[in-house]
């Protein structure tokens, strides 16, 4: 095995852990001796029997129950293809040798760790992660998400995206019209304290922009609800109260600093002055 696929192997170990630890509490796979109790009276028996084992091989391997587990799993993964007798017998001389020989396995330890052996490579198939043709065991890997689901995934990662762009430029416009607003309410009544006479109209209003020389033709309904322009193919442009009084923010109010609560990505040398 290279180098690249001990790798590979290290970095799914917390993955695996995971999704064999929660099917062996789940009791996806039961023995055939916890099976035969039950219906018959004897379940505390049972449990407090199963507990004695558990126990018994949690001493016998560091971890419990679920750390055997995830080390069939390793073994499994890392080899590709083996067997129950050669991952079991692993494991068994590799517990021997963690003991340093001081004390051996009984028969009962030996026959209980095979059995655990076999349960771990049967959550493995019932998750998908290993496939078993006769005696032999192979590695199949973890579940995972295919192309398609991938692809759906990036679709939404991306117009969520979009969507989080277009609502802060949102906010952004709004933001720099309440500082329009603002800047505009202190100058007249700066305007009113003065006594200046108060010449202008009322919001919302649109300004229309054309060349000086434009013949420009306009037709206004009976109840003042429509408006027709013709410019006789003159370029023109639009413009709301919103981008004129964001504008505006350029000027400064006399012994007052402007209100503004964005800064407005427009050049004043770009605005012709208008007067609201």
């Amino acid at each position: 095995m290279d180098k690249n696929s001990h790798k590979g192997c290290s970095q799914r170990h917390s993955i695996v852990r995971t999704l064999v630890s929660s099917t062996i509490s789940c009791g996806i796979v039961m023995t055939d001796s916890e099976n035969t109790l039950g219906a018959n009276g004897l379940g505390m028996l049972q449990e407090d029997i199963s507990t004695k084992k558990k126990k018994r091989v949690s001493r016998i391997i560091d971890g419990g129950l679920r750390e055997l587990s995830i080390i069939v799993c390793k073994k499994v993964e890392c080899k590709g293809r083996t067997t129950y007798g050669e991952v079991a017998d692993e494991i068994l001389a590799e517990s021997a040798a963690k003991r340093n020989n001081s004390t051996s396995l009984d028969e009962f330890d030996e026959k209980n760790i095979r059995r655990r052996v076999y349960d771990a490579i049967n959550v493995l198939m019932a998750l998908n992660i290993v496939t078993k043709y006769k005696k032999e065991i192979q590695w199949k890997g973890l579940p995972c998400k295919d192309t398609k689901d991938l692809e759906d995934l990036e679709g939404v990662r991306i117009k969520l995206i979009n969507g989080i762009r277009k609502k802060t430029a949102y906010l952004q416009d709004l933001e720099e019209q309440i500082g329009g607003l603002q800047n505009l309410i202190r100058r007249n009544q700066q305007m009113d304290m003065s006594g200046i006479p108060s010449e202008g109209f009322s919001l919302p209003f649109i300004l229309v922009q054309t060349r000086p020389h434009a013949t420009v033709e306009i037709e206004i309904s009976e109840d003042m609800q429509l408006v027709h322009f013709d410019f006789n193919r003159t370029p023109f442009s639009l413009h709301d109260d919103a981008y004129i009084l964001k504008l505006m923010q350029y000027y400064h109010l006399p012994g007052h600093s402007c209100v503004t609560q964005k800064t407005v990505a427009h050049s004043y040398s770009n605005f012709e002055t208008q007067k609201v």
